[in-house]
């Protein structure tokens, strides 16, 4: 690898190291205690996993999807937010997508100089527009984690109905039922392996 490129590379992954500490700003407006907040960083690598996972489902189950594209696009997502900061969902609802436009001016900045930025700009505007499936899984994605990380927290109660105010925008059947089965407490995380211990 050159060096010239191995350092453009380098400079925005030392970048990319702020969002490990960079809160999520709807939940503290929530009134979240910071150490119930999770960072930008983690958001993002919860929602590539579950995006790995579901997206991998359905392609087994015949749907034509790009499991790539959603795990690549779900690491991309908010990758802005390292440079631009997170703004929560409420703010830019009020905004009235007037954040869109820094969102892509922050991400254009941070990842010009890099040999992958075609990739990375394209598929986070992908994802803005909802329109293909891939976006739209990966807004369920978004959705979810961010309802696992709320669920929780008392503070968050009142705010439990937004994670049922989007599936207009996901148009995925099944997005409903996983909301309903993490509310309901239907399901819980897997811990097999501490109650094997216990016997």
């Amino acid at each position: 690898m050159k060096k010239d490129v191995l350092k453009k590379i380098l400079k925005v992954f030392l970048a990319l190291q702020w969002a490990k500490e960079l809160p999520r700003q709807g939940f503290i407006t929530l009134g979240f205690k910071r150490n119930e907040a999770d960072s930008v960083a983690a958001h993002s690598w919860s929602t590539a996993m579950l995006a790995y996972l579901l997206a991998t489902e359905l392609k087994k189950n015949g749907q034509k999807i790009d499991v790539d594209k959603c795990v690549k696009m779900a690491l991309f997502h908010d990758m802005a937010e390292t440079i631009v900061g997170d703004v929560g969902t409420y703010v830019k609802g009020m905004a009235k997508g007037a954040f869109a436009s820094i969102e892509e001016e922050g991400l254009k900045w941070l990842v010009k100089d890099l040999p992958q930025k075609n990739e990375m700009i394209k598929f986070v505007e992908e994802y803005m527009q909802r329109k293909t499936l891939e976006a739209r899984l990966v807004k369920v994605c978004d959705n979810l984690d961010a309802l696992a990380q709320a669920k929780g927290v008392p503070a968050a109660q009142t705010a439990l109905k937004y994670f049922k105010e989007v599936y207009h925008i996901t148009k995925i059947p099944w997005h409903k039922q996983a909301v309903e089965m993490i509310l309901k407490d239907e399901v819980q995380p897997q811990r097999s392996l501490q109650e094997n211990a216990r016997h």
